[in-house]
């Protein structure tokens, strides 16, 4: 492991499980002091014990509730408070809903959906653009499902598209301060958001390349958030960032019809 975040704050929305989880662990391990948000407060204090002795001391667990506005900033003013500054905003919470085509998306799930996904996007963005430091740089988890369309959930596939302008148009904002703000579009990935385990981290070197289309592990993720995070990705900003094992790159396999 390299120290490439010593000195750096980092905070990490959704990082009670999955993505999260395992992005606020590689930070830790880089460095960096690591503020883990989530509404599952609980969940977010396991992560932090779970960072135990990594290289970054000093991690912390905060509740939010990205959707509501307030909670994002009282999130924000208590990682100020107890760090003094902030270098890196993750923003990775989500929710994917029970979907399975838009006969089954109805108005209260489109509402939570919006309301998780994009609003809860906005509200971390508005909450750290004004503390951000010098040369940091914000990551935001969109989805595959926000470069093309996802019929088995329409609702969550508007969120994600809505994630990707919304990281594009307010990279003037961020740079006014000397940040950078992306995107992350990840492909199929195993994590509780679709009903898989948590894993136990491995070194980064030894992460298995995916199958052609086939689904990654939230480290692959992580280490992608780490990247755009770094002094590596300084000229990468208002980027929607896919990673997804080729599976948005060509039409996918069909068997054609024969005949006339």
């Amino acid at each position: 492991m390299t120290a490439r975040f010593e000195g750096k704050v980092a905070l990490i929305t959704g990082a009670a499980s999955g993505i999260g989880r395992a992005a606020a662990i590689r930070f830790a391990q880089e460095g960096a002091r690591v503020f883990c948000a989530d509404l599952n407060l609980a969940g977010a204090q396991a992560v932090v014990a779970e960072i135990g002795g990594a290289a970054g001391s000093g991690a912390g667990a905060v509740q939010v509730d990205v959707a509501d506005y307030a909670s994002n900033q009282a999130m924000v003013a208590q990682v100020m408070e107890q760090a003094g500054r902030l270098d890196i905003a993750f923003l990775n919470a989500g929710l994917y809903g029970a979907a399975e085509g838009l006969d089954t998306v109805d108005e209260a799930l489109f509402d939570k959906l919006i309301a998780v996904n994009l609003k809860g996007a906005f509200n971390g963005i508005k909450a750290v653009q004004p503390v951000i430091a010098q040369g940091g740089a914000v990551v935001v988890t969109a989805s595959a499902a926000g470069v093309i369309g996802h019929p088995v959930n329409p609702a969550y596939s508007a969120a994600k598209h809505g994630v990707v302008g919304l990281v594009k148009s307010c990279v003037d904002a961020f740079a006014a301060r000397g940040a950078r703000i992306n995107a992350l579009c990840p492909g199929g990935v195993e994590t509780p958001l679709i009903g898989a385990a948590d894993v136990a981290m491995i070194d980064q070197q030894d992460l298995p390349r995916v199958p052609l289309r086939g689904i990654g592990r939230a480290q692959h993720v992580a280490e992608v958030a780490l990247w755009l995070a770094s002094p590596a990705a300084g000229f990468i900003t208002g980027q929607a960032q896919v990673l997804d094992a080729a599976l948005l790159s060509t039409f996918a396999p069909v068997t054609l019809p024969i005949g006339p």
